[in-house]
């Protein structure tokens, strides 16, 4: 296994107390497997992605528990330096929601697609030149020799995202971590950015974690996704077995609310409530008090049932 996760627990502190953003979080990446991690948005699953690499905001985000392996190697107990060294950039790697943002505006695309590449000492001189012309290929970017000197402002959002996966595929990591990447792109541009994912990991074999609230764009890239609500996972299996037959019960409401075309007219359904306080989460299910099929035991943490191979929900229903 390429990636295995178990119980891992981020929190914030916060002011105003303790914020579990990521509160048990177990999944595992295969070589060459597209998982897609999904859900509504502050459900935690750019905090897992970042726990990967330990990219937390600094002076409040810590892991508190788990583990986290690559390759076998234990990811939570390694040194800052070796991370920086080993791991970041080289072995796991990530393309940042909001290209025009993780983009530095003051410095060239040349410079800012040739710095992982330097410093993990890929290449250098007039060799990391040519290194960055090549990665910038494989992305499709258009003429990029005679780019490499231009600054993010000068190009489109679709442009930008390949910058930005250039950056992160320019060392071949073993994982990538894809957050939004098709975020705020027309449909034709989101088609070619998930197509640049599927030829990445065709030429590396790397793994990808798809982090994304867009069921149609998991749908089309991953074989496997996992379902986040308030910091946990809830729902995890083959795409195709879920979203034909979601067995917990907030699976079931996020996949109703998407629009279906060629359906009649209708009001959008809405999951009625607001997520719980992660500062003060309740002990049982997480989605109770917006549930329409809670009973008493749902005030116990509910166990997590095995429905078939590889599907399992956490759901006292199942039980």
């Amino acid at each position: 296994m390429l990636l295995s996760v178990r119980d891992l627990q981020t929190h914030l502190h916060l002011k105003r107390g303790v914020l579990r953003a990521v509160d048990g979080v177990s999944l595992d990446v295969a070589e060459g497997e597209t998982l897609g991690l999904v859900g509504e948005s502050g459900s935690g699953k750019t905090l897992t992605g970042l726990s990967l690499l330990r990219l937390l905001p600094k002076g409040s985000g810590r892991i508190v528990g788990g583990s986290i392996k690559l390759d076998g190697q234990e990811l939570t107990t390694l040194s800052e330096a070796a991370l920086a060294r080993d791991i970041r950039g080289r072995k796991i790697a990530m393309i940042m929601q909001d290209p025009m943002t993780s983009l530095n505006p003051v410095f060239s695309i040349g410079d800012q697609v040739g710095s992982p590449l330097r410093n993990h000492d890929i290449a250098r001189g007039a060799a990391l030149r040519s290194a960055v012309v090549d990665v910038l290929q494989r992305v499709r970017l258009p003429s990029p020799a005679d780019r490499l000197g231009d600054y993010p402002h000068q190009f489109s959002g679709g442009q930008r995202q390949r910058i930005v996966a250039a950056m992160a595929i320019g060392c071949t990591p073993r994982l990538l971590v894809a957050d939004e990447p098709t975020t705020a792109l027309d449909v034709t541009i989101q088609v070619q950015i998930i197509n640049l994912l599927r030829s990445i990991q065709a030429d590396t074999g790397a793994g990808i974690i798809l982090i994304t609230h867009d069921l149609g764009v998991a749908a089309s890239l991953c074989r496997r996704i996992a379902v986040m609500y308030a910091g946990q996972i809830i729902e995890t299996g083959p795409v195709r077995a879920i979203y034909r037959s979601p067995s917990h019960p907030y699976t079931k409401a996020l996949l109703a609310a998407i629009p279906r075309l060629g359906a009649k007219r209708a009001r959008l359904t809405a999951i009625a409530g607001q997520p719980p306080s992660l500062i003060d989460p309740p002990t049982g299910c997480r989605f109770a008090a917006r549930c329409t099929l809670r009973m008493d035991k749902c005030a116990e943490a509910p166990p997590n049932v095995t429905l078939s191979d590889g599907h399992s929900a956490a759901c006292w229903k199942l039980v």
